[in-house]
């Protein structure tokens, strides 16, 4: 057994946890997904490949590990733009650039092979992942239907509006099915002003 660096034992296997979860997220965002191994996660923590199994059985569900962290954050950040008394069209235009600003982000990269991997987890973590999702996407169909849009139709007009959303991140240089590594995204992607005056528009007439 590896030197304990903690009070327990169980906070040990935390921090190693924590650690390997840091390290992957790394990896993954400098060199993207495929291109890493568990070797190499193991080797960037400093322990055998054989002792990261003790924390984690596959890069897949280290990728659940980081949609885990990520959504609370996600969602307490679409919280705040949201918030306020100001018209409801207005907010989610607020709410449009924060989810562009995450979508144009090397971490945001990491949803895209979460996603072709589903079929690969067990029942009950795929429900886990799906819940998660659904719960970033209701501040958003909260705030839609305090716009006025029918009940019936919020559904829809959410999966249009990150649509839109992802399309804007497109159009400014993120392929968002294709890795962006960090290198590339701190010299390569650009904010177009006149391409975000046209998302705010598009948000307001949808809900409007």
């Amino acid at each position: 057994m590896p030197r304990i660096n903690a009070d327990s034992v169980a906070e040990h296997v935390a921090q190693q946890r924590a650690a390997v979860l840091e390290a992957a997220v790394h990896l993954f965002t400098e060199r993207g997904f495929a291109e890493v191994s568990l070797g190499d996660i193991a080797g960037e923590v400093g322990l055998a490949r054989n002792s990261l199994y003790r924390y984690v059985p596959d890069k897949v569900h280290l990728l659940v590990e980081w949609f885990r962290a990520a959504v609370p954050r996600t969602i307490a950040d679409w919280e705040a733009a949201v918030s306020g008394n100001d018209p409801a069209p207005d907010r989610l235009t607020r709410w449009a650039h924060c989810y562009l600003e995450w979508a144009r982000s090397p971490e945001h990269q990491l949803v895209a092979p979460l996603i072709d991997s589903l079929d690969n987890l067990a029942p009950d973590v795929r429900e886990e992942v799906a819940a998660l999702h659904r719960s970033m996407l209701d501040v958003v169909a909260r705030t839609v239907a305090e716009a006025g849009v029918p009940e019936n139709e919020v559904p829809a007009t959410v999966h249009l509006l990150s649509g839109i959303v992802l399309g804007a991140a497109r159009a400014e240089g993120v392929d968002v099915r294709r890795p962006v590594l960090r290198e590339e995204f701190r010299h390569g992607v650009m904010e177009d002003r006149a391409l975000r005056r046209r998302l705010d528009r598009a948000i307001v007439a949808i809900v409007s």
